[in-house]
């Protein structure tokens, strides 16, 4: 063990009464609890506790369209290989142009033989020229050339709907090719066409504009026909701006063509993505259906069954009743088809689709994903495992005082219980995103891993039984080592004289030490995670400090002399520089927990979690205090503005005084920014560029972690939360103040495991809680009754109108408080 001298935080004599966090003090109600979170006597350092000590050393105008039908010069064209553009990859409309933009160099554009093309086929290879019939059109003729299931049509060509063109008027039945392309498509009328716009400036690889040009359906006879084109061409005029400038033309309606093909008839229609855009993983493909025709689906009428399939159509996952007509061979031809249309257009796309009564699948539509949807690999993390500690997003500084060591931390533990080695201890455990903490949930068992080679590869069984060797011979020790460790740190603490009476130098080295001692802190916490069964018992700092604070504000202390007094408390509140955040508040009494049949190792754990939250105040503290000497020196507006340096920055700011205040932003208060980053997912993977993508495995999945059962009303507001189930986006250190009033409790993330200050808390008091209910705080509204299951992680909305003869007020849980809660179950009823 280091000397005396080395193990102080910082290294000069302390005044004999100067202790800024003076170590616990125990009053009578809560001495029992405070020794056991404090940990038994010490009884000689176990084995590894030298290795996890303190530091030893320093370092510092609309126009209407018209329809013409003049007879069709039938130029020959020449044709590219049905096969060309099956290597595209910029894209729909841009492949459909790769594969046949080379119409107008080939004669087969707006201008072939001398002639204008007024009307082309669907299989002739002037519709592939994106100029002359749109994107839509130029993409199914695409598909069609590369033998996808597309329906048989023509299309009215931008150069016959150009206002601009002398001798516009509508066709008649006396001739021309558009009455004699309709005769051939209707079978002399008999069949209704669906008439589609197909604009040069919708789906492209940047913009879809999908639904702002018309389409209609179900049209019969000639003249609904044609007055059906001149209605979609008309709509072209509607949408301006940015649709204008990507056809290039600044000013007036985009140049427009009209898909016209036969109605299908449909038994199930839909849409379909080649990638699950949740997560952009190229291996899922999205389907959403209904009964009928996609319309249904792409208006949003209805809301249809969802499916997500791997690659070769294997169901993974549905929401809703999946339709009789699609099973497990329909299955397989719509990943085909989601395959075979990425492959001629160089990247996954988004379609329209349907099944024909005889079975037949056809496509309606390709288009690119025109939403960035970022791919991500590699580890998973998630906010639950540190959650309670930094509920909010952290400050420049406060990241750089906090997150090393708890990398550091997480790391030294996976070495010392052999969970991890080599490669795998140098990657990161713990990052950032916009200030919200997250970790990698696989190192700290919280999921497990599913790598194939996990049944074949004998390595990493052979790690997980060293690693139950060292822990098994470790755990003995433990409790004994970390009560060491809680000593030293203690007296340590005690030992910083008053922070005002340091130097600037003393105050930046303070830092430093802090920082290495909070990493043996947090080692040892996330070593006594692994040893613990998820639903050990203990004593929390959480339930120590609400009986200290409720008692104290009994005795007529304020928020300032309740820490003072009773460290513990500052477990109900996060860690930030800047002005202390007020303690929540406490019912008028509560009864101290006892420890009595407290798991040991349980006690060791909670003991180091709460001394890691006195280090991080006091580096708070001492950061806060070199603020204030900054605004002295005219370097900073407010003390709080510290947050925003690196460590660096403030070492060198506190050296040479010579950095203006006008060099960093200032507030006001020093109080921290409105709003801020928003919430992480309770599982996500970043992408390469750094995005954060839902790790869809993980999403929906509730978890019970207090057992019971509870029935009341829905609030949002821990204030007034009493006797109502609270629902919550995430459990942070200052609900435990509302938990023993509550008949339970719900949180939408999942933020923090069984093993949670609010979860045994919950499950002291008899509440039952449950973690990762997605959306619970949109779907369930204040006053919603409903009934929470612990045990199952169930959450159900409950019918006022019926009578719901349920058995909820037993079985509440276990705990001292359990009795407690079990009396008021029938109240919450």
């Amino acid at each position: 063990m280091p000397d005396e001298n080395a193990a102080s935080l910082v290294p000069i004599p302390p005044p004999a009464d100067g202790a800024e966090i003076p170590s616990p003090t125990r009053t009578t109600e809560t001495s029992a609890a405070a020794d056991a979170v404090g940990g038994p006597e010490p009884i000689g350092p176990g084995p590894g506790a030298s290795a996890l000590g303190f530091a030893t050393s320093a370092v510092p105008p609309a126009r209407s369209g018209s329809v013409v039908a003049e007879p069709d010069p039938r130029a020959k064209a020449e044709a590219r290989p049905d096969n060309a553009g099956a290597t595209g990859t910029t894209g729909v409309a841009d492949a459909a142009e790769t594969a046949g933009g080379a119409a107008d160099r080939a004669g087969t554009g707006a201008q072939a033989g001398g002639g204008e093309r007024l009307v082309v086929r669907l299989d002739d290879a002037a519709a592939r020229d994106v100029s002359l019939v749109g994107a839509k059109a130029a993409n199914l003729a695409v598909a069609a050339g590369a033998g996808l299931p597309v329906i048989p049509g023509f299309v009215v060509t931008t150069v016959a709907t150009d206002p601009d063109r002398p001798g516009g008027i509508p066709a008649t039945r006396g001739g021309g090719t558009l009455y004699e392309r309709w005769r051939e498509l209707t079978h002399d009328g008999e069949l209704p066409l669906a008439v589609r716009s197909s604009s040069v400036a919708e789906d492209s690889a940047s913009s879809s504009y999908a639904g702002q040009f018309l389409s209609v359906l179900h049209v019969t006879g000639w003249e609904a026909f044609t007055e059906a084109v001149g209605k979609v061409v008309a709509s072209a005029a509607e949408v301006a701006g940015p649709a204008a400038e990507v056809a290039g033309s600044a000013a007036g309606p985009m140049p427009i063509a009209v898909l016209v093909q036969p109605m299908a008839q449909a038994r199930v229609g839909g849409v379909m993505f080649g990638l699950d855009p949740l997560t952009g993983n190229a291996k899922r493909v999205l389907v959403s259906m209904t009964d009928g025709l996609p319309e249904l689906i792409v208006s949003g009428q209805v809301t249809g069954t969802t499916m997500l399939l791997a690659r070769h159509g294997r169901l993974t996952s549905v929401e809703g009743t999946v339709p009789a007509a699609v099973h497990a061979h329909q299955r397989r031809q719509l990943a085909r088809l989601a395959r075979r249309t990425a492959k001629v257009f160089g990247a996954p796309q988004d379609m329209e689709w349907l099944i024909e009564p005889d079975g037949t699948l056809r496509l309606l539509q390709s288009r690119p994903i025109t939403a960035a949807v970022p791919v991500a690999h590699g580890r998973v993390f998630g906010p639950g495992p540190v959650a309670e500690t930094f509920p909010e997003p952290l400050s420049h500084l406060e990241l750089e005082l906090w997150l090393p060591p708890l990398e550091d931390g997480i790391r030294e533990a996976l070495r010392i219980s052999g969970a991890a080695g080599g490669r795998a201890l140098r990657r990161r455990f713990v990052i950032d995103v916009q200030g919200r903490v997250a970790v990698d949930l696989e190192a700290l068992g919280v999921i497990k891993s599913k790598h194939w080679y996990s049944v074949l590869d004998p390595r990493p069984g052979a790690r997980r039984l060293r690693a139950a060797w060292r822990l098994g011979r470790l755990r003995a020790a433990f409790p004994a080592i970390v009560a060491d460790l809680a000593e030293e740190i203690d007296a340590d603490l005690h030992a910083v004289p008053d922070l005002a009476a340091l130097t600037d130098s003393q105050l930046n080295l303070l830092l430093y030490n802090a920082g290495v001692t909070l990493r043996g802190t947090h080692a040892h916490e996330v070593l006594a995670g692994f040893f613990l069964d998820a639903r050990a018992s203990a004593t929390t700092g959480a339930a120590v400090a609400l009986a200290a604070v409720s008692h104290a504000r009994d005795d007529g202390l304020s928020d300032a002399e309740i820490v003072a007094r009773h460290p513990e408390a500052l477990a109900l509140v996060a860690p930030s520089i800047g002005a202390p955040a007020p303690l929540p508040p406490t019912p008028a009494y509560v009864r101290a927990p006892s420890g009595r049949g407290d798991d040991p190792v349980a006690v060791a754990r909670e003991a180091m979690r709460l001394r890691a939250r006195w280090l991080h105040e006091i580096t708070a503290r001492a950061a806060l205090e070199l603020g204030r000497r900054l605004v002295r020196h005219g370097q900073l507006h407010h003390p709080a503005d510290v947050r925003h340096l690196s460590l660096d920055q403030l070492q060198e700011m506190t050296v040479s005084h010579a950095i203006a205040a006008a060099a960093l932003p200032g507030t006001a208060s020093g109080a921290r920014p409105a709003g801020g980053s928003a919430s992480l997912p309770a599982r996500f993977r970043l992408s390469a560029d750094g995005q954060v993508v839902a790790d869809r495995r993980g999403s929906g999945t509730t978890q019970g972690v207090s057992p019971g059962r509870a029935r009341g009303l829905v609030t949002h507001d821990a204030a007034g939360a009493a006797g109502r189930v609270l629902v919550v986006n995430s459990l942070d250190p200052g609900l435990a103040a509302a938990l023993p009033d509550l008949a339970a409790l719900v949180s939408v993330s999942v933020t923090g495991s069984p093993l949670s200050h609010l979860a045994i808390l919950a499950r002291e008091n008899g509440i039952p809680a449950v973690i990762g209910v997605a959306d619970a705080t949109t779907t369930f509204a204040d006053g919603d009754e409903v009934l929470v299951d612990g045990s199952t992680g169930e959450v159900t909305r409950i019918d006022t109108n019926t009578d719901a003869d349920m058995d909820y007020g037993e079985n509440r849980g276990g705990g001292d408080g359990g009795g407690k809660a079990g009396d008021r179950g029938g109240d919450r009823g």
